[in-house]
């Protein structure tokens, strides 16, 4: 079993839940079965390197929480390797998606956009859904226009082919 989901059935098991999640879900388990609760395990290697890991298709996530009574919550998980044993280290507790502010997000390029960890998580407890959205709108502004940018460079490189 791969260490990120040993690290979602364990998490998932202190909610009482199982880990059920596939590539195609969008929570790696369920709060009290509840379909539109469901919980997303972001796991962090705190010996390893990672920049900016992906969180979320920004698309899947916009069509997710705009269907009435959908929510969503992450947990984020520190952990280490001792030998081929997972140290969890700490993690976030449950978080709902519309708390995590936009200061430590940005959507970047992967098909439409996808959300990814830009620093240290903030969690903002005031922010509500619109303020979230209100966020996301300045994000995407800003990867429309690095993708502009971007798109008239390759034009201007191949337009001697």
């Amino acid at each position: 079993m791969d260490d990120y989901r040993a690290i979602e059935v364990q998490i998932a098991q202190t909610y009482n839940a199982n880990a059920k999640g596939t590539r195609k879900s969008i929570g790696d388990f369920l709060l009290d079965d509840d379909i539109k609760k469901p919980v997303n395990v972001k796991s962090n290697n705190v010996d390893k390197n990672n920049y900016s890991p992906n969180i979320i298709s920004a698309k899947r996530l916009i069509n997710w929480l705009q269907e009435d009574g959908n929510e969503l919550y992450f947990i984020f998980v520190n952990y280490r390797k001792v030998g081929k044993r997972i140290e969890l280290i700490g993690d976030s507790g449950l978080v709902p998606v519309h708390k995590i502010s936009w200061d430590c997000l940005s959507i970047e390029a992967q098909g439409w956009g996808v959300i990814q960890l830009v620093g240290d998580l903030i969690i903002d407890e005031n922010q509500d859904k619109m303020g979230f959205f209100r966020g996301m709108k300045i994000a995407y502004e800003k990867f429309i226009e690095k993708e502009t940018k971007k798109m008239a460079q390759i034009k201007e490189m191949i337009k001697k082919f």
